[in-house]
Parts: structure tokens; sequence; C-alpha cells
């Protein structure tokens, strides 16, 4: 949905759920995007079919505020983690934080994109695991997931992790914990954007060649 989405009452939350091996088995890659790849987050918005970008946005976005949202997800405080398959982007998972709130504990809004051809192979969950990492890391005690009610998708998604999923207002909400930072988890992020930095090289190469060279 929106970084500007609002949260409801807090609520007793119960632990992510750990992902399952099956996902290692997913073909391709996934790795944090950086800011040079603002072209390639735009291409994959717009590869979103009509009904994937409105449930993706909670409405009807045209192609500018798509390319403004790339834009900001590049340049903001706002992360991102990508699926690529031959050099090509074909989901995203984005983490928004949240304004602080006293009281409440900090908290940042998980949203995903998935193209139609990759959905339901299991990339969304896959996603979760590398952005709970990315809010670990951040001091981020909450992860919420704003959806529509007949997103099913990510209703499934917010189930899997075992969140806690309200209605609030016309959207659902859910709520899940986020463990707390260790050297361990410092260290695969930074060597995630070791690798996040090569790829991106070769990610942008693998674009750039003519569709009959690519893969393997």
């Amino acid at each position: 949905m929106t970084p500007s989405a609002a949260p409801s009452s807090a609520a007793p939350q119960a632990p992510l759920a750990p992902p399952s091996p099956a996902l290692a088995r997913l073909p391709g890659s996934i790795r944090k995007l950086v800011p040079a790849e603002r072209e390639a987050i735009l291409a994959h918005l717009l590869r979103l079919d009509p009904l994937s970008r409105f449930m993706r946005f909670g409405g009807v976005v045209s192609d500018n505020a798509l390319a403004r949202h790339a834009t900001r997800l590049v340049s903001g405080e706002a992360s991102a983690i990508g699926y690529f398959v031959d050099g090509d982007l074909r989901a995203v998972a984005e983490l928004h934080p949240l304004g602080t709130r006293p009281g409440k504990p900090a908290a940042a809004e998980a949203a995903f994109s998935v193209e139609r051809p990759w959905q339901g192979k299991g990339i969304g969950s896959a996603l979760m695991k590398h952005l709970v990492l990315l809010a670990q890391n951040r001091g981020i005690e909450e992860l919420q997931v704003v959806f529509l009610p007949n997103n099913g998708p990510m209703r499934n998604l917010a189930v899997h992790h075992a969140a806690d999923i309200k209605l609030d207002d016309e959207e659902m909400v859910g709520r899940m914990r986020a463990p707390r930072a260790t050297l361990f988890s410092q260290a695969r992020e930074f060597i995630g954007d070791i690798f996040a930095v090569f790829s991106s090289a070769a990610d942008l190469q693998e674009r750039m060649l003519p569709p009959h060279l690519r893969g393997d």
C-alpha cells in the first residue's frame, strides 16, 4: 500500500515464522537494490498488470505516479530488495520507516510487488526474509503490511509470517515483530551490500544484451 498508512491500536503479536527451505530453490537471485537502479524499479512497476498495480498501491495509480514512487524509493529513507531473473527485476519488497510515535515500538511498513508470471511461487515470502534482516539492523521492532481485504496473496503472506491481522478502516493491517540486531545480522547485510554493488553492474550489462544472448 502506501508508506503513510495509519497504524491501528497495538495488539499482542507473534514472532516471525522461519522461512521455508523450499524458497532456496527459486530461480534467479535476491539482493538489495541500489540508487542507480531507479530505472529498473520503474520498468518493473510499469510491467505490473492493472490488477497487480491496483493491489500494490490500493487504488488506481498513473505511470507518472509510479515514476515519482521509484524516485522516492531510491532517494529517501526507504530500502528495497529485488528479485532478478536473467538481469531483469521481477519483484520488489520495500521497507518504509514510519514516523516515531510516543510509547509505540519503532515500526516500518513492508510493501511488495510481483509481476504476474512470477506470482504464486513463494517469491513474496523469500523477499520477506530479506526484508526482516533490513528491519532488524535498523532498529525496527514492528513490521506492518497494509493491504486491501480482497488481496488474498498478501493475506496469505501475513498469515505465513504469523502476523496479527486487524481491519483498520477499509484496509487490513498485519503486524509482526522483528528480532533485535546482532553482529551476525549486521555482517550478513554488509556482505549483501558488497554483492549488491557488483551484481547491479552485472545485471545492467545483462539487460543491455539482445534477448537471445541472455541467460545460460
